[in-house]
C-alpha cells in the first residue's frame, strides 16, 4: 500500500473511511427525498457533507497521532480521489460535479445535484458506468487476493 500505510494503519478503519462518505451522504439524501418527495435545497444529491473538503479536514484535525483516525482520514481521501477519477472519465452536468462538494461552500451554499430521482435510477445509472464496473472488479480482485494471502498466512 502507498507509503507503507498498510503496515501502519488498522485495515478495518481504513475500509470504514473508504465507505464513510457514502454511508453518511446517501442515506441523508435518500431519507430527505423519501420524507419530502423532492430533494432538499441544500442536500440535493448523494454527495454532500461527507464528500466535502471540510469533512476531510475535520478528520485530519482529529487524527493527530491516532492510527484509527488516520486510517479513516486516508480512507475518506481515497474515496474522494476515486470520485474525482470517475468524474475525469465521465463528464457530469456542471451542477452535479464532485468539485462542488469538495470545495463546499466556495461555489455557493449548495451541494451537487443528483442526476437521478430515485435510488433505483441511481443504481441503474451506476450499473451502466464502465468506470464503476471496472473499479468494482479491481476492488473485488484486491479483496480476494488479500483474503487468499491472509488465509495462506494463517495456515502456515
Amino acid at each position: 500500500m502507498l507509503f507503507g500505510l498498510r503496515e501502519r494503519l488498522p485495515a478495518r478503519w481504513l475500509v470504514l473511511g473508504c465507505l464513510l462518505p457514502d454511508l453518511i451522504d446517501k442515506p441523508l439524501f435518500y431519507g430527505l427525498l423519501w420524507a419530502r418527495g423532492h430533494p432538499d435545497g441544500l442536500i440535493s444529491g448523494s454527495r454532500s457533507v461527507a464528500h466535502s473538503g471540510i469533512f476531510a479536514l475535520a478528520l485530519l484535525a482529529l487524527a493527530s497521532r491516532r492510527p484509527p483516525l488516520w486510517a479513516v482520514f486516508a480512507g475518506v481521501a481515497t474515496h474522494l480521489a476515486l470520485d474525482i477519477g470517475g468524474e475525469l472519465v465521465v463528464t457530469p452536468a456542471a451542477d452535479s460535479s464532485i468539485w462542488i462538494a469538495i470545495f463546499f461552500p466556495a461555489f455557493g451554499c449548495r451541494f451537487p445535484k443528483a442526476p437521478f430521482h430515485s435510488i433505483f435510477e441511481h443504481l441503474r445509472l451506476t450499473a451502466e458506468n464502465l468506470y464503476v464496473i471496472a473499479g468494482e472488479l479491481v476492488g473485488g480482485a484486491i479483496l480476494l487476493r488479500a483474503w487468499r494471502l491472509r488465509r495462506k498466512a494463517q495456515s502456515s
